[in-house]
């Protein structure tokens, strides 16, 4: 008796299950691809927003420095706070300060975080630089 009611059972149960359904395809991770400085290399770093960041809003937030989060992490950035205000057009980015006189590391860093299919001119302090190509 014990057999035909846990058999039964298992078939009960068997029927009600979750019907299969193809997979669910996820959603694109949030946030804006900054480049930092750890241990003396320029890494990508995915900081979270509540919504995708386009790269200029990405090399505002560059110019702003690393996060207490990051700076925990070890990150730092060559791209000095004075560079503010940081815009691109196209596939140049102007800054407020003499381009010449970033370090290869900051030129790095801006190149990368530009995200821009070209490579992109640095212009600032009535200087140019570039075009350079994001090495990473």
């Amino acid at each position: 008796m014990r057999t035909v009611l846990a058999a039964a059972v298992a078939l009960l149960l068997a029927g009600c299950g979750v019907q299969p359904s193809a997979p669910i395809p996820g959603s694109l991770a949030t946030g804006a691809l900054l480049y930092l400085v750890r241990d003396g290399a320029v890494l990508p770093v995915l900081r979270p927003t509540r919504h995708q960041t386009p790269p200029a809003e990405a090399l505002a937030l560059l110019v702003a420095g690393p996060s207490g989060v990051e700076q925990v992490q070890g990150f730092t950035s060559e791209v000095p706070p004075s560079a503010a205000p940081i815009t691109l057009d196209g596939s140049t980015v102007t800054l407020a300060v003499d381009v010449t006189a970033l370090s290869d590391l900051a030129v790095t860093q801006v190149a990368c975080t530009a995200a821009t299919p070209d490579p992109v001119t640095l212009v600032g302090g009535d200087r140019r630089r570039g075009p350079v190509t994001c090495p990473l």
